[in-house]
């Protein structure tokens, strides 16, 4: 086996798309779009024979607390081969201490389960003090008919659905820069009113920018019969999944909740363009406490059916010793939030 980087666009995007789960966040794409908030990204390819088996897209991170090295929903590896993890987890660590970062940061996307937890503790690994990406999400499965998706909604879903048709509710579908700006207003408006900690605009624009020109991502916005916007959401669109990225809502009006129907409407769409899966993003998980920052919309999103899918906790190999510094703050950080 060897790692090389991988400089070829579709080498890697062929890769990416032929696995059983395709992950915007390791996709081309996503590597520019952090170039364009002004950070680094490499792609990394395991290559057994000159056939590419594994890999990861890897992006930097440069903050005050620490500089490190982020493998979203990667690598891209058979986890029930030790030796392939092993293999790529000395290539980074190498690359990290070469190129000065404090330490390596993975989310993979895998289950969480102790074997997983065994062989990323047997290469140096330790749970990092806070996630990142979604680790307790909720999976939608597209391949029942729209009846058939109604069917296993909860009944309060499909009558709040119902109720915003009766109710003119108008779901428009758009990747202009209006649609993105009104989006980041109602996004601000959502983050003050239940007190959580959102993206920078500039995150937001760029993320969006960098996928809707290959029509991967729509933002789709909630209106009353009076035209006024009141919920709104971007959806990514890429391989065989949607996913529920960015989220906002008023509520002006309680009895036409019109982020039900907005939903439902993106899950269309979804399931008209053969994907397999909606992916609605972070739930709280089971037993957490009240406090916790995902536990309003927890209900929301489960109410439209599905299941769960736990993941691997966040995984740190650390490099420096700032990375001691570096877990004191998200520590606290993490508390201050609720996620603990």
């Amino acid at each position: 086996m060897e790692i090389k980087q991988i400089k070829n666009k579709e080498e890697w995007e062929k890769f990416v798309l032929s696995q059983p789960d395709t992950l915007f966040v390791q996709s081309f794409q996503y590597g520019e779009f952090y170039k364009k908030i002004e950070e680094n990204y490499w792609i990394f390819g395991l290559y057994e024979n000159n056939n590419l088996i594994g890999g990861a897209l890897v992006v930097s991170v440069h903050a005050k607390r620490g500089n490190f090295l982020f493998i979203p929903y990667g690598p891209i590896l058979d986890f029930s081969n030790n030796l392939k993890l092993k293999e790529f987890s000395n290539f980074i660590k190498k690359f990290a201490k070469e190129n000065n970062y404090d330490f390596v940061r993975i989310s993979p996307f895998i289950e969480d389960n102790e074997n997983n937890k065994k062989n990323f503790k047997s290469l140096g690994f330790k749970d990092a003090p806070i996630h990142i990406l979604a680790e307790t999400t909720w999976i939608l499965n597209l391949e029942p008919t729209e009846e058939e998706l109604l069917s296993k909604m909860n009944k309060n879903h499909r009558n709040l659905i119902s109720r915003c048709q009766r109710e003119n509710v108008f779901i428009d579908k758009s990747i202009t820069e209006k649609a993105l700006n009104d989006f980041n207003n109602l996004h601000d408006i959502t983050a003050k009113r239940h007190n959580f900690h959102r993206f920078s605009k500039n995150y937001i624009d760029q993320e969006f920018l960098s996928f809707k020109n290959n029509n991967q991502a729509l933002i789709f916005n909630g209106y009353l019969e009076n035209k006024q916007l009141d919920s709104s959401a971007i959806i990514m669109l890429y391989g065989n999944t949607a996913v529920y990225r960015h989220g906002a809502s008023l509520n002006l009006i309680k009895q036409i909740p019109t982020s039900y129907l907005l939903q439902w409407e993106a899950i269309k769409e979804a399931k008209k363009r053969g994907l397999k899966y909606y992916n609605f993003w972070g739930i709280a998980p089971e037993n957490s406490s009240t406090n916790h920052p995902f536990k309003g919309i927890t209900h929301f999103k489960k109410g439209f059916g599905g299941y769960q899918k736990n993941l691997l906790h966040c995984q740190d190999l650390p490099i420096s010793w700032r990375y001691k510094i570096n877990w004191l703050i998200e520590t606290l950080r993490s508390i201050k939030r609720g996620f603990k």
